[in-house]
């Protein structure tokens, strides 16, 4: 059954990543670039990792899915050419990192000991994870949410001033 599990919400993370990338539409982009952030929470679920789950649901779908859709409806999509055709100098350096890539994780999946998967997990990560964070990692953290808050008014302002002019 965990093999069933495993295999559906692979293949529905396969899916919906090669959707985001071969869509031609910004919006079309979102949707299935969300169905991949969901099928990559429900495998943290799979594996009984509720809080990376739940970070994964917070952190991806709501609030980075929410910044780009406010990128996309300020952006004017009608003035930018979509997809013109293969992108052929960006293939020459994509396709070795994408062998390399694979190759890496067949190498992984096959040669090394990855983990013990049966080992059980503590059950104090949640406030373990919260006293790292807001003690030795409080500075990227606030950092990181000064940045996207930063972005996310300069949208505002250049979608207003492309409304108006």
């Amino acid at each position: 059954m965990e093999l069933l599990a495993f295999v559906v919400i692979g293949s529905v993370a396969i899916v919906s990543a090669l959707g985001a990338i071969l869509v031609k539409s910004p919006i079309h982009v979102m949707v299935w670039f969300l169905g991949f952030i969901l099928s990559i929470a429900a495998s943290f679920f799979a594996l009984k990792a509720d809080l990376l789950a739940g970070l994964q649901l917070v952190i991806y779908a709501v609030a980075i899915v929410v910044f780009y859709v406010l990128v996309i409806t300020t952006i004017p999509w009608e003035k930018i050419k979509m997809f013109e055709g293969f992108y052929k100098k960006e293939l020459i350096f994509a396709l070795p990192a994408f062998f390399l890539t694979i190759g890496t994780v067949l190498y992984l999946v096959f040669n090394a000991k990855l983990s013990n998967m049966r080992q059980m997990l503590p059950k104090d990560n949640v406030s373990a994870l919260g006293t790292v964070l807001f003690t030795k990692y409080i500075v990227p953290f606030e950092l990181a949410s000064f940045i996207l808050l930063i972005a996310m008014i300069g949208a505002i302002i250049f979608g207003k001033e492309k409304a108006n002019g």
